[in-house]
């Protein structure tokens, strides 16, 4: 049989692109993959996949021959180059590889930017192969608030033969934007996870002594009200520490005014030196709870980790986890609050009892709809599409 050909657009240095193209690793498929912004390297997964030699082909669509200076190139070219008009823009660059090469497939990997792109392709070109949209996070939930944003996500979606997304939510929402096309199956964003039973290493969270934080702020992170907890919480549990992770730089300022004396049971992780997915859930499996607050979300990759790895989750009501409570996860879906917060947090920090039960819970709901080879079956369908209907 003639090997499947998907044209990949999305965030080069992005973990979930690269942990998506990993599941097909071992399929006859070719992945020619292209960048929908600026970056500065290919996340190391990624430049992984690039140099495997299974079933699956890996490359890149621009400057293949010299990928540890992609970045570079590409800033060149597509950042520089459209300011000063003597090289093609993106869209330009996309609409010459679908003149000269074959696709079955041209699969956009999230829509402020890769369903943009895709969005300014002339439509011949597009009718040539099937299109697949994928909604990361809060490109519907968030941006069709503004009037601007919603026009052309409604035009996206219209073009799409295919859709996807990991929230539920979502695909009312797409159909509501102008999505007339079929629906893909709904799974997280990056792919499933390695779970088998847990060892004599796991350390129930009873015994765990940290509070995990997500720290972002900027567009969508409130960790400006969720790092409020911090000072009480330490106050009441000397023997309680927090890990805030992923800290943007206005948090950062915040951060550093706390009072003295808890400052040495905080540490920071910023978005300037991240931490690896492995390292990420050792931070996790180390944690009693995980808090994660913003203005808008999908499943959050972080409240699915800490289903897995023990850590109670206290999400805010602006993303899909109630969702997984529905499929019968244990967690605090809150408003964005930060005394609800506070008060969550103290009811639960000190219950030994609960959080053990809470992790026995949330583990087994992991292992029924998180299981790589689970989320794998079902992500094989996606370039399959031609052949099945959902």
């Amino acid at each position: 049989m003639p090997r499947t050909r998907v044209l990949i657009v999305g965030m080069l240095d992005s973990v979930h692109l690269a942990r998506w193209l990993g599941q097909f690793r071992n399929e006859e498929i070719d992945f020619v993959i292209f960048g929908s912004k600026k970056y500065k390297n290919l996340h190391p997964q990624l430049t992984e996949l690039l140099d495997s030699n299974q079933g699956a082909r890996y490359g890149l669509a621009f400057c293949p021959l010299a990928r540890s200076a992609s970045g570079y190139l590409d800033f060149l070219v597509f950042e520089l180059g459209k300011r000063l008009y003597f090289f093609k823009n993106r869209v330009r660059f996309l609409e010459s590889l679908l003149e000269s090469e074959s696709f079955q497939f041209v699969h956009a990997l999230e829509i402020q930017g890769a369903g943009y792109l895709i969005n300014e392709i002339r439509m011949e070109l597009l009718t040539k192969q099937k299109v697949i949209v994928t909604n990361w996070g809060s490109d519907i939930f968030f941006y069709t608030r503004f009037a601007a944003h919603r026009n052309l996500i409604m035009s996206v979606l219209s073009k799409a033969n295919y859709y996807s997304a990991e929230c539920v939510r979502d695909y009312s929402l797409a159909s509501q934007n102008g999505f007339r096309g079929e629906f893909l199956p709904c799974i997280p964003n990056a792919g499933g996870f390695n779970l088998s039973q847990r060892t004599s290493r796991f350390v129930p969270p009873s015994m765990r002594e940290q509070i995990l934080i997500k720290g972002y702020g900027g567009t969508f992170g409130r960790a400006d009200l969720s790092i409020s907890l911090i000072p009480v919480i330490a106050e009441e549990n000397p023997n309680i520490h927090f890990h805030v992770y992923s800290v943007t730089d206005d948090v950062l300022e915040l951060l550093s005014q706390m009072p003295a004396k808890f400052k040495s049971r905080i540490r920071i992780t910023t978005i300037h030196n991240r931490l690896s997915h492995q390292e990420m859930l050792s931070e996790f499996e180390k944690s009693r709870i995980y808090v994660g607050f913003s203005e808008s979300d999908g499943i959050s990759t972080s409240f699915i980790e800490s289903l897995i790895c023990g850590a109670y989750p206290i999400q805010t009501n602006t993303s899909c986890a109630e969702e997984w409570v529905k499929k019968g996860a244990i967690a605090s879906v809150i408003d964005l609050d930060s005394e609800l917060l506070i008060r969550e947090v103290r009811e639960v920090v000190s219950d030994n009892q609960f959080l053990d039960h809470a992790s026995v819970r949330n583990y087994k709901v992991a292992r029924e709809n998180l299981d790589y080879k689970y989320i794998q079956n079902l992500a094989l369908q996606f370039y399959r599409a031609s052949n099945q209907t959902f």
